[in-house]
């Protein structure tokens, strides 16, 4: 049974900024508690937009919340192109394997949604980034998962940053992967396509992004493989 939500409480707080964005979790959200195979079904979360300001590129992730230890486990990351003033976004039909991150002991669990979990945007109001959801998710670490991320996303660095002439990229696949890597400007407009679904075996890598073309300014790399989407912000300063 798909069981519906209701946010109880913020559980970040960064920082402010009067003049940025303002985004937050939204309302109604539905998930299908795992079974078994510690996989969570038909995730459904939507993120908002409060104060007018249109925002491009921030990472939603899904996390378990151990209310005992207050440790948190990020378990799944999507990526949001943009959104619009006062407007909203929904992912639909997500489903993810908790499984996939390592390290999480047995026991029962809170799930929660962070937006801007990679604090990409500068916000306004930063403590109502996150929100547990309702109901108790039961895991079993020794549950046989349905499919890796071939992605690890907290691999993902740039360095320098800013950059100058060039950055190098760096990452890491867990299974061989088609990887794809782009470069869009604050508009959301694509300027420059770094790997275009390009196969890659697992390990670690480092890729130099050529900057120099690229007028100076902000600039977001993201970088997808299988069903997980990354994005980093990357300053161009010649």
């Amino acid at each position: 049974m798909k069981t519906k939500l209701l946010f109880l409480s913020a559980l970040v707080c960064i920082g402010m900024n009067l003049n940025a964005t303002d985004l937050a979790p939204g309302i109604n959200y539905s998930y299908v508690p795992p079974a078994a195979d510690g996989v969570i079904n038909d995730i459904e979360v939507d993120c908002v937009e409060n104060d007018g300001t249109s925002a491009s590129f921030f990472d939603v992730s899904m996390y378990l919340y151990d209310q005992s230890s207050q440790t948190v486990y990020i378990i799944g990351t999507q990526s949001v192109s943009s959104i619009s003033g006062y407007g909203s976004y929904s992912f639909t039909n997500w489903d993810i394997d908790i499984n996939n991150t390592p390290g999480i002991p047995a026991g029962t669990y809170r799930l929660g949604v962070y937006v801007d979990s990679d604090t990409d945007i500068s916000e306004s109001d930063e403590d109502n980034n996150a929100a547990l959801l309702s109901g108790n998710i039961t895991y079993n670490p020794n549950a046989n998962g349905i499919e890796a991320n071939t992605f690890l996303a907290n691999s993902v660095n740039l360095f320098p940053n800013p950059a100058n002439e060039s950055t190098t990229v760096k990452f890491t696949l867990a299974e061989n992967s088609a990887v794809t890597m782009n470069i869009y400007d604050m508009t959301g407009k694509l300027v420059q396509v770094v790997n275009n679904n390009d196969q890659m075996i697992a390990g670690d890598y480092s890729l130099q992004v050529e900057t120099a073309s690229l007028p100076p300014g902000v600039y977001f790399i993201t970088l997808t493989s299988g069903e997980l989407s990354v994005t980093r912000r990357l300053t161009v300063a010649h």
